[in-house]
């Protein structure tokens, strides 16, 4: 098997221009823009495999934009499924705050906003963790502002659980 011959400074700096020159790359365009003869690029091309070496950085390149794709793929994954959790704990902070006991019932509708908050935080949740989200509901049995004291424990008592 005969030694491959050791590519010079000059072919390896002409591959590199070879390179720059990007998908409308060609010989000519590079003995254009170096002054470099032709059949000197020519040699040079077929002797240090220019071709197969190009074909290897595209795949290198493509390879890691794919590594980079997954990579903020993932952290987007991580900050959305923040975000749903963050939302199911201030609908939650909304309702611990909630003086239930005296608060007046016609203020019970703001209550609607915190339910909304916690039913989206948990339905994006699910969407980002791949699990169903429209098959569960916690949907109230009745308006929020049409429960009794004790329903509406009971209610905020079954998000709390749901969210955990």
């Amino acid at each position: 098997m005969a030694k491959r011959a050791q590519e010079t400074p000059k072919a390896l700096e002409a591959f590199e221009q070879y390179w720059a020159l990007g998908p409308s790359r060609s010989l000519r365009a590079l003995a254009d823009a170096t002054g470099i003869q032709l059949s000197q690029l020519g040699d040079w091309s077929s002797k240090f495999d220019w071709q197969y070496r190009v074909m290897q950085r595209q795949r290198e390149e493509v390879a890691a934009a794919r590594v980079a794709a997954k990579k903020e793929a993932a952290a987007l994954g991580r900050r959305r499924l923040r975000n749903a959790q963050l939302l199911q704990e201030a609908a939650l902070t909304i309702f611990a705050k909630a003086n239930i006991a005296e608060m007046e019932e016609d203020a019970r509708e703001y209550l609607d906003t915190a339910l909304k908050m916690m039913t989206e935080g948990m339905r994006a949740e699910r969407l980002e963790l791949g699990e169903a989200t429209e098959t569960i509901s916690l949907a109230p049995p009745k308006p929020i502002n049409a429960m009794s004291d004790e329903e509406l424990r009971d209610y905020i008592e079954l998000l709390e659980q749901d969210a955990a």
